[in-house]
């Protein structure tokens, strides 16, 4: 009984150990990475009517919060 068992054992070892040889993953191409598009748009501190740009930072409490667009 021990046989078969380690028998299983080592069958699902070597399946799954040549299985993910073969399922390396390559590192990207050169031409994947690069600079963004001119045409993709940089996000601004442009906030729409009656509001005003907060900056990122520690509020009260120490809690960080991101910078957003708030009412004046």
């Amino acid at each position: 009984m021990r046989i078969l068992l380690a028998g299983c054992v080592l069958a699902l070892g070597l399946t799954a150990g040549l299985g993910t040889a073969a399922a390396a993953v390559l590192p990207p191409s050169n031409s994947t990475i690069g600079a963004p598009s001119p045409n993709m748009p940089i996000a601004s501190h442009k906030c729409g009517q009656g509001q005003y740009w907060v900056p990122s930072g520690y509020a009260k409490h120490g809690k960080y919060r991101a910078g957003h667009c708030a009412p004046k």
